[in-house]
């Protein structure tokens, strides 16, 4: 499977348990995790996969059943070998379903950072000297992903994954399974690579606060206010009467009005203390916003929080620092 070929996703999730069998997976979790433990690389084996009769696969064993009674009733040597062809078939069927799946070795590459509530996909590699069919990657409660990797390219998959809560988010194990070539055997695993992803925090509209009044010698931004005189403007009927120059006026000069501006900075400083919201996460996510909006429009834009302070700078690389302290932020 080239690289730029994405596999096709099917729109299957994992139902919840009942109530009475969440016991008994929470066990079953913990003997999984001593078989098999994290790793970031891990080939597949006899000791970390597991191989049983599926739905179809109790289905042809009850037909095979049925056909032996007959035979065994009627003594009937065809009908006999009908049923040992049967069982044959099965035989062959779990030797290739093992088969697809054993020696394949599974590595983590990484996962692009998301925003929480967005989907992130965790990036594998798959390398096997065989071709595989019809592989099935699924976390739990997520949509499956069907691959066919081949041994003559290099093969990776992305298995998308719900985030919820921004930070350092370890999914924990997938499960990776197959029913090839007759899908009456299902050999699967549950696999732990080690997988982390960077959630930043959700964007929060709020409106930027500059960090004070600039400075016209900077270069700053001017927008009228009442602060700085700029200049005298002829009268326009409307104006108020207090901004009418009357000292040019009794000059003779006609009437003039004061034209006033103030003068915004174009650094701005994010201050995680200067929100008055009490939810931190709410500030962060506001400050995510702000963040995402400065650097949109390409002014300079520092960052306050309890554990860090980023000192005023443009670029991607300044918002991708902005945001990882967001995301790493310890409230």
């Amino acid at each position: 499977m080239p690289e730029s070929t994405r596999p096709p996703i099917r729109n299957t999730s994992t139902p919840s348990p009942p109530g009475w069998l969440k016991p008994w997976r929470s066990r079953y979790r913990r003997w999984l995790d001593r078989r098999i433990p994290p790793a970031r690389r891990i080939t597949l084996n006899q000791k970390n996969l597991f191989i049983l009769p599926g739905f179809q696969g109790g289905a042809y064993l009850f037909v095979t059943l049925l056909v032996w009674i007959g035979a065994t009733n009627f003594q009937n040597n065809l009908i006999l070998a009908l049923c040992f062809l049967l069982l044959a078939i099965l035989f062959v069927a779990i030797h290739q379903t093992f088969a697809n799946l054993s020696g394949l070795t599974l590595r983590f590459i990484d996962a692009e950072p998301v925003f929480a509530g967005k989907v992130a996909h965790c990036k594998f590699s798959l390398e096997s000297s065989t071709d595989r069919q019809q592989l099935e990657f699924q976390w739990p409660g997520e949509a499956a992903v069907i691959a066919s990797p081949s041994a003559k390219q290099a093969s990776q998959i992305e298995i998308p994954i719900t985030t919820h809560q921004r930070g350092r988010f370890k999914p924990g194990q997938f499960r990776l399974q197959s029913g090839y070539p007759l899908g009456i055997i299902r050999c699967w695993s549950w696999l732990d690579l080690d997988a982390e992803i960077l959630v930043y925090p959700t964007p929060l509209k709020n409106e930027i606060q500059p960090s004070g009044v600039g400075d016209p010698d900077a270069g700053d931004e001017r927008v009228v206010g009442s602060e700085d005189f700029y200049l005298l403007r002829g009268y326009i009927p409307g104006d108020s009467l207090s901004r009418v120059a009357w000292k040019h006026y009794a000059a003779g000069r006609g009437l003039q009005v004061r034209e006033a501006v103030d003068y915004l900075a174009t650094e701005v400083w994010l201050d995680f203390d200067a929100l008055a919201d009490t939810d931190p996460e709410i500030r962060l996510s506001k400050l995510c916003f702000s963040a995402l909006e400065l650097s949109a429009e390409q002014r300079p834009f520092g960052l306050k929080l309890p554990h860090i302070t980023l000192e005023p700078d443009t670029g991607s690389q300044h918002l991708q620092a902005t945001l990882r302290a967001l995301a790493e932020c310890p409230v």
